[in-house]
């Protein structure tokens, strides 16, 4: 499926998703839980650091095979045109937080914070091309594999209640 594909089918479907995936906390640090997020709203939200320096815009949204949310694709700054890179930010290694503690509809300002900062911010993998075509293999064998896994155990289930079924009939005969 072609990044074009996945992005007109991910936005309608991320409000739901991200409802579900993300972390959203105040600037206070408690959680300030809205139920739906925006995705429109989200690409170009700001990145920070652990240290509150920023380091970014989100660029673009990237969703799994379950269509949750995977993780950010992060553009981090450049001066001049020059330097700046796309990183990954997997789910877990950032959280949401919403801004406005009185967002209108349609008008939602987000932030993103990363939980590292300085050399560890080295550790992000580069949004290539190559980085895409392995992860979503790696994403599809897994699915494929839980699939698998699940199809397995449900014939098993069934073997297993059949026969105890027909344990129990006989026994009442």
């Amino acid at each position: 499926m072609s990044t074009p594909t996945i992005r007109k089918l991910g936005i309608p479907l991320l409000a739901g998703a991200m409802g579900l995936s993300l972390s959203a906390f105040g600037q206070d640090g408690a959680q300030d839980a809205q139920g739906l997020y925006s995705a429109e709203d989200l690409i170009g939200a700001e990145v920070f650091d652990a240290n509150g320096e920023e380091i970014g815009n989100v660029e673009d949204i990237l969703l799994g095979n379950d269509m949750g949310l995977y993780s950010l694709v992060i553009q981090t700054n450049e001066f001049l045109g020059i330097g700046g890179t796309d990183i990954v930010a997997k789910r877990g290694d950032f959280t949401v937080r919403v801004e406005d503690k009185d967002p209108m509809f349609g008008n939602v300002k987000y932030d993103v914070h990363i939980t590292s900062a300085g050399e560890n911010l080295k550790g992000f993998e580069e949004y290539t091309e190559q980085w895409w075509d392995d992860t979503a293999q790696n994403l599809n064998d897994a699915w494929e594999s839980a699939r698998d896994t699940t199809k397995s155990a449900w014939e098993s289930t069934k073997q297993a209640t059949a026969s105890a079924w027909e344990s129990a009939r006989e026994s009442t005969q």
